[in-house]
């Protein structure tokens, strides 16, 4: 009947390290409580039993082959049976959400082979008379039911594979805080606490092999102490915190009852309540401890088991006969045997095999990424990082009205939804501002220079250059005036058109800029606003092309239409006029010099000053036309460029 108690606690085990870790992982330290129970009883059977109470070698190992015959053997085997599961099952919590499940079988097979059958045999093996065997037995160390035999041995265990593996990813941060990950499931936490409760009754009572006077004492002690440790861990932590944390309440219960599980036999129940709360308290102490060296116990099981282990076998000392040497000693070899065995064993198999699992796992879970264990939250989980890293709206999360993932998801949906129909009309907005954008763009090099255009959308906000040397053009039609005058509007209009879309031709194939138009006005510049040195020669090509463009549409049309041009080269100044209306402009002294020109010139001619000559040189012929006054400028020698030298 004990051994059934103590295999509940198998169950309390499982409730606890599955509620208390996160979601992700919560399958994977379910399935290793049920595994490690399975292969410790097994490797128990075939060889722990015999190493644990085998005929005794000079009280270190028991003889292999010792199989139970008897009913009593075999009733002793089982009850012992359940203290190798109990002593296997404690690492799973420590290593929670980081190790591999291969590792972790391959550590309790150490446990249930080689750590906790030698150990056992130290404290509890006995000869034919039944007089102590091992060697800390024939000491006069007392461990009654196993704080340091099966609880010590796990938690160091524990804390030999934790300090390998190292802690959770995120759990210590980079300022030198830490935080806590929140647990899937504290309620059920708190049944696995009842549970282990409900179970040390038969762990505790079933230690006296017999239902004896000393069983009701045992347990009075065993309910005592729990209940004083509950108290003086939570306790400890509301005056420290400021608020009564689950956390330490429920491992404190737990490091209580771990603590009088040596000494339950040879203690009264007010010694109990010492024990036990005491215990509750060292619990919460070694927890911060761990945290403040970085040490990361997911469950904290070193504390509860390890710690209150060895507090469990020096309270013996303190509040019963029994000596402090043999304890001291016990608590020593735990130490040695309990830790630091393992943590050479297994830094040595971690070198080979390691220990922890790949970044990868760690993230998505242990659940997904170690035994392919799917849940309906998970599954949402996915559902939201493909819409993160894909950015795809049109996922839709798994729902139903009938869990609470479900419903989660229903709801969920219905924002994504909403979102999904704002995204929609944002890119509408989006695409018809790029729309608007480019058509602004379009218009504004319509209007103005490409450069100038560029400026503009680059933000500047007022464009304005100066120039040392560039070529000004003004050409007017001659007699314009008078056609309008005889002629229907329409038909001006169409003169000009015909006309300065030709000169437009002109300008784009020489890549000039076109100034703007007024009236039967054309002007255009070379050298601005992209200067280039042969800006005089290329301004005279392309006067040239305009006089022959006008003759040609006067010898299409029947027409006598003819044009003036004047050009002039110098300093300018041009810009962006107007907020509204753009207008590139030009002004200074060459472009008030460029229009004078034309109103003086000649029809037919490109009428120019001599700082023009100057600047062509011999390339063109030449004809002197006489002296002008210009108005602002005086009396001026005017010259017309009559086309190209061809000597």
């Amino acid at each position: 009947m004990c051994s059934a108690l103590i295999f509940t606690m198998q169950a309390g085990f499982m409730c606890i390290e599955a509620g208390m870790t996160r979601s992700k992982n919560n399958i994977s330290v379910a399935i290793k409580n049920l595994c490690d129970i399975s292969i410790a009883l097994l490797l128990f059977w075939l060889v722990g039993y015999s190493l644990m109470f085998g005929s005794s070698n000079f009280g270190w190992i028991g003889s292999l082959g010792y199989q139970p015959a008897t009913q009593t053997e075999k009733v002793t085997f089982v009850f012992q049976a359940m203290f190798c599961g109990t002593a296997a099952t404690i690492l799973a919590g420590a290593v929670a959400e980081r190790c591999s499940f291969a590792a972790y079988l391959i550590i309790t097979c150490m446990t249930a082979l080689i750590i906790y059958p030698v150990f056992g045999h130290w404290a509890w093996a006995v000869d034919e008379t039944g007089a102590a065997a091992g060697w800390l037995g024939q000491l006069g160390f007392h461990d009654f039911a196993g704080s340091g035999v099966v609880h010590g041995v796990g938690g160091g265990i524990a804390l030999a594979a934790i300090l390998i593996i190292g802690p959770r990813d995120g759990r210590f941060l980079n300022d030198g805080s830490a935080r806590r990950f929140n647990g899937s499931n504290l309620p059920m936490t708190m049944l696995g606490v009842l549970l282990l409760w409900f179970g040390w009754f038969g762990f505790n009572g079933g230690s006296a092999l017999a239902f004896s006077d000393e069983v009701p004492q045992i347990l009075v002690n065993t309910l005592m102490a729990g209940a004083a440790a509950i108290v003086t861990a939570q306790g400890a932590s509301w005056l420290v915190t400021g608020q009564p944390k689950v956390f330490y309440s429920m491992n404190g219960g737990l490091g209580g009852l771990v603590s009088i599980t040596a000494a339950c036999d040879v203690v009264e129940p007010h010694a109990a309540i010492l024990i036990g709360g005491i215990g509750g308290v060292l619990t919460y102490g070694v927890d911060i401890l761990l945290e403040r060296f970085r040490i990361d116990d997911a469950v904290g099981a070193v504390p509860v088991h390890f710690a209150c282990g060895l507090w469990g076998l020096l309270a013996v000392a303190i509040f019963s006969d029994v000596g402090f040497i043999p304890q001291i000693t016990g608590m020593v070899a735990l130490v040695a045997y309990g830790f630091a065995v393992p943590f050479v064993l297994l830094k040595l198999l971690d070198t080979v095999f390691p220990l922890r699992v790949s970044q990868h796992i760690e993230q998505i879970g242990l659940n997904v990424g170690e035994h392919g264990a799917n849940t309906d939250l998970n599954e949402l989980f996915e559902v939201m990082q493909r819409q993160a890293r894909e950015r795809d709206l049109s996922l839709r999360a798994p729902q139903s009205p009938f869990t609470e993932v479900g419903q989660i998801g229903l709801f969920y949906n219905s924002v994504i939804y909403e979102l999904e129909k704002s995204a929609h009309r944002i890119q509408e907005k989006h695409d018809q501002m790029i729309e608007a954008v480019e058509n602004k763009n379009k218009l504004l090099e319509t209007i103005l220079p490409k450069a100038i255009a560029r400026r503009i959308n680059e933000g500047e906000d007022q464009i304005v250059d100066q120039f040392s040397d560039a070529s000004v053009v003004f050409a007017d039609v001659v007699g314009f005036t008078e056609y309008s005058m005889e002629h229907e509007p329409s038909a001006s209009m169409e003169l000009l058109r015909d006309l300065f879309s030709r000169f437009d031709n002109v300008i784009e194939g020489y890549d000039l800029e076109k100034i703007k138009t007024i009236g039967d006005c054309y002007m255009f510049v070379a050298g601005s606003p992209n200067a280039r040195p042969d800006h005089c020669e290329v301004a005279v090509d392309a006067a040239l092309d305009l006089l022959f463009e006008t003759k040609q549409m006067a010898i299409a049309r029947g027409e006598n239409i003819q044009i003036r041009i004047g050009l002039h080269s110098g300093p300018i100044v041009a810009g962006v006029v107007g907020q509204h209306r753009f207008i590139y402009d030009l002004w200074g002294s060459t472009v008030n010099i460029a229009s004078r020109l034309e109103q003086a010139g000649k029809p037919g001619k490109i009428t120019v000053t001599e700082a023009v000559l100057d600047r062509i040189g011999s390339l063109y012929k030449t004809e002197r036309q006489g002296r002008a006054r210009l108005r602002g400028v005086g009396p001026t020698v005017l010259y017309s460029i009559e086309g190209r030298d061809k000597g």
